[in-house]
């Protein structure tokens, strides 16, 4: 006994069918790495502040400090930290600061007022960001940053 022989009709997928298969699939790699960026920097980090040249900048503490990130606009390469050390237990406002990506991936903010211009310079690596405050005029670093995101 033989089977008829009978020819199935197979039907390709056409493009437009596969379009939003594609879309799908391709898109979240391309959103991706925007949003990786986008959210290393933004939210709250506890840690210290600590003043590495004592001789220079006497008058300088080490502090227990708490930063807020947040965005700024819309920018994914802005950010606004709010920086409070705390005292006794307490947090205490310090300073805000506008900081910018650098094409090396840290955040550079700037300071000044009559007394002083420093630079901040952070680094974000997975749940840690390490720092260096420095005086712009003399290049002397002031203070040495480590702080981890708190969950």
């Amino acid at each position: 006994m033989s089977l008829p022989n009978t020819r199935l009709k197979l039907r390709r997928p056409r493009l437009r069918a596969r379009l939003p298969v594609l879309v799908i699939l391709v898109l979240p790699h391309v959103w991706v790495p925007t949003i990786a960026q986008d959210v290393a920097i933004i939210g709250s980090w506890q840690g210290t502040s600590v003043c590495v040249d004592k001789v220079h900048f006497p008058a300088c503490k080490d502090e227990q400090v708490i930063y807020d990130v947040r965005r700024k606009d819309s920018s994914t390469d802005t950010a606004t930290l709010r920086a409070d050390k705390v005292v006794n237990g307490v947090r205490e406002f310090m300073a805000e600061f506008e900081f910018s990506r650098a094409p090396d991936s840290t955040w550079v903010a700037m300071f000044e007022n009559p007394r002083v211009r420093i630079r901040i310079v952070l680094r974000v690596r997975g749940s840690q960001m390490m720092g260096v405050l420095t005086d712009e005029p003399s290049g002397r670093r002031i203070r040495e940053i480590v702080v981890a995101r708190v969950p």
